[in-house]
């Protein structure tokens, strides 16, 4: 069972940065199977690991674009990506301090924050693309 199935709702037009989001929404997926098989507490701290790792890669990959492109949005866009790094690094901390139960809410931030990015964000960000003819942005990051 998935939290978010995948739709094409969710393409920007960029093949590469669509298959890097539906990568980090197999995460988030990951994330809440564990949930309902009532052991993700045991896997979270892995899975914030992993998600780190790709957003990392993937926001690099994103960035290195709009630089390159001169994309106007540029400022705004990178100010999100670092919303969820640090949100992330703060539940990070919590966990490793011991704190449990966190997954639910975690879960809920990150499903919300990476469907909102995506559709509205990421959107822009991919018609910008579009209108420039940039299909291709390189193999996929992660």
């Amino acid at each position: 069972m998935t939290v978010i199935a995948w739709k094409s709702c969710y393409e920007i037009g960029v093949g590469t940065f669509d298959d890097e989001h539906h990568t980090l929404v197999q995460v988030i997926n990951d994330l809440h199977e564990a949930l309902r098989q009532k052991r993700a507490d045991e896997v979270l701290h892995d899975l914030l690991d992993i998600l780190v790792e790709y957003t990392v890669k993937h926001f690099d990959h994103e960035e290195v674009f709009m630089k390159k492109h001169q994309y106007p949005q540029m400022a705004e866009h990178k100010e999100e990506h670092i919303v969820l790094k640090n949100k992330i690094g703060e539940y990070r901390d919590k966990i490793q301090s011991g704190e449990t139960g966190l997954s639910p809410e975690i879960m809920g931030f990150l499903r919300k924050w990476l469907l909102d990015h995506i559709v509205e964000t990421d959107k822009q960000f991919g018609a910008f693309l579009r209108e420039h003819s940039i299909y291709d942005c390189g193999p996929a990051a992660i």
